[in-house]
């Protein structure tokens, strides 16, 4: 698979199809079925390549490293590995299409390592000390396919959920200026989920720090449980036109009690990282994404140790939402659910400032 050259790794074409394979293509075996699927749980389940933008730098602005001398030169100069976890329906999308908008910062949409780790774990990769490098351009190529053709793209060729799309005009999605200072995977309730149904997966999460040998850090997205937990029922029955007038309302009192149990855990295992993990996890509010933009990213950079300027901010609020959706008057609540959510969030420092009404 690999074979050495003066001392240094070379890849021959076997290695070049593993990363084709890992990199350019991840989204198909994730994607076959465009529509969300419910939680799955062992028990109770129910850019444009942006604007071209010509700038002094020894890298071409955007440009997968192509040569082992570039490989490292970009990939070394990595200071932050960033994952994200959460719950499935909470803007992780569009966060993660933000934060790889910033000049910076490198995060593809669901790549989902945690998942794909055992891609990294082949002997003759690990003998070589190539995986820290094959997983940044993996992470790397994939964000720059997204910005041309997939859901970051100025004209999408592919959309993951057949809605959004996340383009940023004129930002750095898909691309970088200068050098990347921090790189990720955006897989939020993908990541939660595998850690609550596979908890061998903690040792992974342990394993992948080893690997990159730089701090990792964790964003928690953080959306009003009662509007995730509706967003899920109204997505199961797929009855989110169905609501759209404003008066007709799900009643699926079933549905909607199994999710409730699903939620609270994934937020136990939410909880479990963040004192695994202590002040490497970000908890953001994705409703204040929308009611106070540059000061939640502020929040973010700061918590990344990268600069928010001025234009990158302007960049990003012209594609917020107007305002969030609040999915849960869309959905029958009885009192004893609603008391039932409410009592579970008490548990949490995190959800306490939620409430139905």
């Amino acid at each position: 698979m690999i074979k050495f050259k003066s001392g240094k790794c070379m890849l021959t074409c076997v290695g070049s199809a593993i990363l084709l394979l890992t990199a350019i293509y991840p989204w198909i075996q994730d994607h076959e079925d465009v529509e969300w699927t419910a939680p799955s749980f062992s028990t109770n389940s129910p850019s444009n390549i942006s604007d071209a933008v010509t700038l002094n730098h020894n890298c071409i602005p955007g440009s997968l490293p192509d040569n082992e001398l570039k490989l490292y030169e970009l990939y070394e100069g990595v200071e932050t590995f960033l994952m994200f976890i959460g719950y499935p329906r909470s803007s992780h999308s569009l966060m993660g299409a933000i934060l790889d908008a910033h000049p910076h910062i490198v995060i593809p949409h669901e790549y989902h390592i945690v998942n794909r780790w055992s891609i990294y774990q082949d002997e003759a990769l690990i003998n070589t000390g190539m995986q820290k490098y094959l997983l940044f351009y993996n992470l790397h190529s994939l964000s720059t396919w997204q910005a041309v053709f997939g859901n970051r793209a100025k004209k999408p060729v592919f959309l993951d959920d057949g809605i959004y799309s996340y383009n940023v005009p004129g930002a750095w999605q898909g691309t970088f200026s200068g050098k990347i200072k921090v790189i990720g995977d955006k897989k939020g309730g993908g990541t939660t989920m595998e850690l609550f149904e596979k908890p061998h997966k903690f040792h992974t999460l342990k394993e992948i720090n080893k690997t990159v040998g730089i701090p990792m850090k964790f964003i928690h997205v953080v959306r009003n449980p009662f509007d995730v937990i509706s967003t899920w029922v109204l997505r199961l029955f797929n009855s989110r036109l169905r609501v759209n007038d404003g008066i007709t309302k799900i009643n699926k009192p079933q549905a909607l009690d199994k999710f409730i149990t699903s939620y609270f855990q994934l937020t136990d295992t939410n909880e479990r990282i963040k004192q695994l993990y202590g002040n490497a996890v970000l908890d953001v509010v994705s409703d204040e994404l929308l009611f106070k933009p540059m000061e939640t990213l502020q929040t973010i950079c700061g918590f990344l140790s990268v600069s928010c300027e001025e234009h990158y901010l302007a960049q990003v609020e012209r594609i917020l939402y107007k305002k969030p959706s609040d999915t849960r008057n869309t959905v029958v609540w009885t009192k004893e659910q609603k008391d039932r959510v409410h009592t579970e969030m008490q548990k949490y420092s995190f959800l306490r400032q939620f409430t139905f009404d």
